[in-house]
């Protein structure tokens, strides 16, 4: 669930097709560009398209894919 408390633990995130990303509340994305994942008691990838620089994005995720993902410089907060 999000949380709107403040995080005080970060870590970058590497996009990979079959390890599965720390449970985290936000996905800070640094260099925009599409991302393609599947978020914690999802069933299926999604693609979420030209996220713009900077943008944290409130989601829960359980893989960030290396396929089909251009945004970079992104950090998981907890």
């Amino acid at each position: 669930m999000y949380s709107m408390e403040p995080s005080d633990k970060s870590a970058a995130v590497t996009p990979n097709d079959s390890t599965q990303q720390p449970v985290g509340r936000t996905l800070y994305v640094g260099t925009g560009g599409n991302i393609t994942g599947r978020l914690l008691g999802d069933t299926a990838d999604r693609v979420w398209k030209n996220v713009p620089n900077g943008m944290p994005l409130p989601f829960v995720f359980q893989y960030i894919r290396a396929t089909g993902t251009t945004a970079a410089d992104m950090i998981i907060h907890f």
